[in-house]
Order: structure tokens, then C-alpha cells, then sequence
């Protein structure tokens, strides 16, 4: 089977990151493309590798909220609601 690339297609690039890396122990990201999805990464380990993403709007309005707390903290899930609702002004 021969697949055709897109044309006009252009990978979606990191605009901001926050990153939690435990020597010896999880390694937690969540980052921000330009797609406008929010895109949250777990685990260096392949047993508990995963990842999770939504739409700014759907960031905004809680989806992934609960996972960026547990993971990362209240410090990181505000500055990713402050950035996405300065980038929808």
C-alpha cells in the first residue's frame, strides 16, 4: 500500500513545556503545540509509560486538569490556564 503525504501538513511544534524529572523515577511533562492541544507524558519506564491530550477549550473547561494537579502540581496547572487563556484573548 503507497500512502500519500499531505502537502500543506506541518507537525505541530512545543510553544511551552513544563517537565518533572525524578532521578532515579517518573519522568512527567506536559506541553503545549501549536495544534492547540495540551499534551501530558508520563513515565520513563516502559510499564508505566502513557500520555493523554485535549483541546485548549477542552483543557479550559477541566479535561486533564486533575491529571497535570496530581502529576505536576498546582503551581504548573495554573501557569497552563493563565498562558492558554492569554492566548485566546
Amino acid at each position: 500500500m503507497i500512502v500519500k503525504k499531505k502537502e500543506n501538513y506541518q507537525v505541530p511544534k512545543k510553544i511551552r513545556e513544563w517537565i518533572i524529572d525524578i532521578p532515579d523515577g517518573e519522568l512527567y511533562e506536559v506541553y503545549i503545540s501549536s495544534d492547540q492541544k495540551v499534551w501530558c507524558t508520563t513515565g520513563r519506564f516502559v510499564h508505566s509509560s502513557g500520555s493523554a491530550n485535549a483541546t485548549w477549550a477542552g483543557f479550559l473547561s477541566g479535561e486533564l486538569n486533575e491529571l497535570v494537579l496530581k502529576t505536576m502540581g498546582q503551581e504548573v496547572l495554573s501557569e497552563i490556564i493563565s498562558y492558554l487563556k492569554q492566548q485566546n484573548t
